[in-house]
């Protein structure tokens, strides 16, 4: 159930990334005459709350004092009224319209944005909040039911149905845009969030019931063994281990989902292809994961080495940016082919990432550290698209056409970075027997 209600909120994450080129499109061919670093900004306002208003903190505290019920709601609540925010100001607001922004971040965000852009970013933030909220506390529901069990695959089955979210996004949204206009496509997250917001409601019963049923009285949200205190927050930003696992996180992912947004522009600048094919093409990443991540995680449980699936896959993503930046051809079947090796890295990462941040932290600090994990990704998922947004515009010609090398190279830094971390990793893992590359299944 709490697979189906993440999937949801990565549904609507990337509704708008296939349709970034119609959305820089002049208004009288449909589009919304948004420029590349407009688009940035939105794609990069996911993480605006959860940064400068200490979202994540606050939400991992909610968690670890009030319980996974009461979080879980407020969360896939925030997520929907985000997305209602984000469809009103696509429909309700002309893209004629401009506004000053004073907050720049020193120069990285235009002064004057469409009021649109800004409106539709501040709900994109609001769902950032929630989305990640969520997140947080579906990890720490897998962690409490599956712990000394097939934890990694349970996550992996999590990360397979949130990338199977993103595909049905990718595919799907071109379609619905063709035929019945881009703020159709924003609508049907609307819907699908609402659906999850529901489920989650029917959750809270089903996990009350499970509580009283299996009498798991250890790891009982409101047990008096594990009540959140403030020297567990001490804990985990004095844990350097953790923090190393948190570099690497924000390292992978700014690597790679910032590139999921523009992924569909390189296509059609790169390679010729329409948008509408651009969109399937792209969707091999999270197609690929949908199998992939349930099978890396069971080998995780089962065999172990969870560091050396990190460091491979960050190792196959940065190779596969370079191969993006320097193409052998430019043939639809070769970017189909990195698609799909950058789903495999998609796949083999987040299926040992997540589940061994509870073999460095005790479960009463997991929601903590899974915020603070979070917080220090969103600061990449925020730079990054924008930083990305204003590259594309400088090496844009006069014709429209992008040359993407540059930006590839921003993703590929990344992905080495990503290398990098997961080295220290396991230097340290074999020196501290940390245990992260043992099996997770209890002999």
């Amino acid at each position: 159930m709490v697979s189906i209600i993440m999937m949801t909120g990565y549904v609507f994450w990337d509704i708008i990334s296939p349709l970034s080129t119609q959305m820089r499109a002049p208004v009288s061919e449909g589009g919304l005459s948004w420029s590349s670093v407009e688009y940035g900004f939105y794609a990069g306002s996911y993480s605006l709350f959860n940064i400068f208003l200490l979202m994540l903190f606050f939400g991992g505290i909610i968690l670890d004092k009030c319980g996974i019920r009461l979080t879980g709601m407020l969360a896939t609540g925030a997520m929907l009224l985000g997305a209602i925010v984000n469809y009103l100001a696509l429909t309700s607001i002309s893209p004629s319209v401009t506004t000053h922004v004073w907050f720049t971040l020193f120069g990285l965000i235009p002064s004057t944005l469409k009021l649109q852009v800004l409106i539709a970013s501040l709900g994109f933030a609001l769902f950032g909040v929630g989305c990640d909220i969520t997140g947080i506390t579906v990890s720490k529901i897998i962690t409490k039911w599956f712990t000394g069990h097939e934890l990694a695959s349970a996550m992996g089955v999590q990360v397979a149905m949130a990338r199977l979210g993103t595909a049905s996004a990718l595919s799907l949204s071109p379609v619905l845009s063709q035929y019945f206009g881009l703020p159709v496509s924003v609508l049907a997250g609307v819907v699908v969030l609402l659906l999850g917001f529901v489920l989650f409601f029917f959750y809270t019963f089903v996990d009350r019931k499970a509580d009283k049923v299996q009498s798991y009285s250890k790891i009982e949200d409101h047990s008096t063994d594990n009540n959140f205190h403030f020297s567990d927050f001490v804990k985990v930003i004095s844990n350097s281990f953790f923090w190393i696992i948190a570099i690497l996180c924000v390292c992978y992912y700014s690597s790679i989902r910032p590139f999921m947004k523009f992924a569909t522009d390189l296509l059609v600048n790169e390679y010729n292809v329409q948008q509408s094919l651009a969109g399937w093409i792209v969707s091999a990443i999270p197609y690929g994961t949908i199998i992939l991540t349930p099978f890396f995680g069971m080998i995780y449980d089962r065999v172990g080495h969870g560091v050396w699936l990190m460091m491979a896959g960050c190792l196959l993503l940065m190779g596969s940016h370079l191969a993006l930046a320097y193409p052998l051809v430019h043939s639809i079947g070769y970017a189909l082919l990195i698609m799909v090796l950058i789903g495999i890295a998609f796949s083999m990462v987040p299926a040992a990432l997540w589940p061994s941040i509870p073999k460095l932290v005790p479960i009463k600090q997991l929601g903590t550290a899974y915020s603070i994990t979070y917080f220090i990704q969103n600061v990449g998922l925020m730079i990054v698209p924008i930083l990305v947004g204003k590259i594309i515009d400088a090496h844009t010609s006069t014709n429209g056409h992008v040359d993407y090398t540059q930006a590839m190279l921003i993703f590929a830094l990344f992905a080495c970075a990503g290398v990098l971390s997961s080295c220290i990793l396991l230097l340290f893992d074999k020196k501290q027997n940390l245990g992260l590359e043992n099996k997770n299944i209890n002999s």
